[in-house]
């Protein structure tokens, strides 16, 4: 399988991400570039950038590791791990992504897909404990 040099530094990128280097994203992304995952749909580069440096800004010490790569013609599979510190401990998420390139090989689209009821929304503080009373009481009845 061969992996275009573009996502190649792309997914290092993420490896390796801070806000020192989101700049890096302009030679592999497109003006256009779509990114979708289960809490935004943004379109832009400039957006791109911002929700990136939100992230980093908002979650402790994230980091990514890239578990996985998988292609058919211009569409890459990714499975990754994202792991940060939260309420107190160690969180991890696992998730796959769904990369487009455009005919140049810059990222046109990226969308994530990774389970938010179970990776974040149950491990909030209150909040998932009430999720999780209302979850059990659903699995009853069904």
């Amino acid at each position: 399988m061969k992996i275009n040099s573009k996502i190649k530094k792309y997914l290092n990128l993420f490896e390796n991400l801070s806000i020192q280097n989101l700049n890096n994203f302009d030679e592999l992304i497109d003006d256009r570039i779509i990114f979708v995952d289960p809490f935004n749909k943004i379109k832009g580069k400039d957006n791109f950038k911002k929700l990136f440096k939100r992230t980093l800004t908002l979650l402790s010490n994230p980091k990514f590791k890239i578990i996985a790569v998988s292609c058919i013609k211009n569409i890459y599979f990714i499975k990754w791990k994202m792991e940060f510190n939260a309420f107190k401990k160690k969180q991890i998420i696992t998730g796959l992504s769904e990369i487009k390139t455009n005919k140049h090989g810059l990222i046109l689209e990226h969308i994530d897909y990774w389970d938010s009821f179970n990776q974040f929304y149950l491990k909030l503080p209150i909040f998932g404990k009430i999720l999780k009373i209302f979850s059990n009481v659903v699995k009853k009845k069904i």
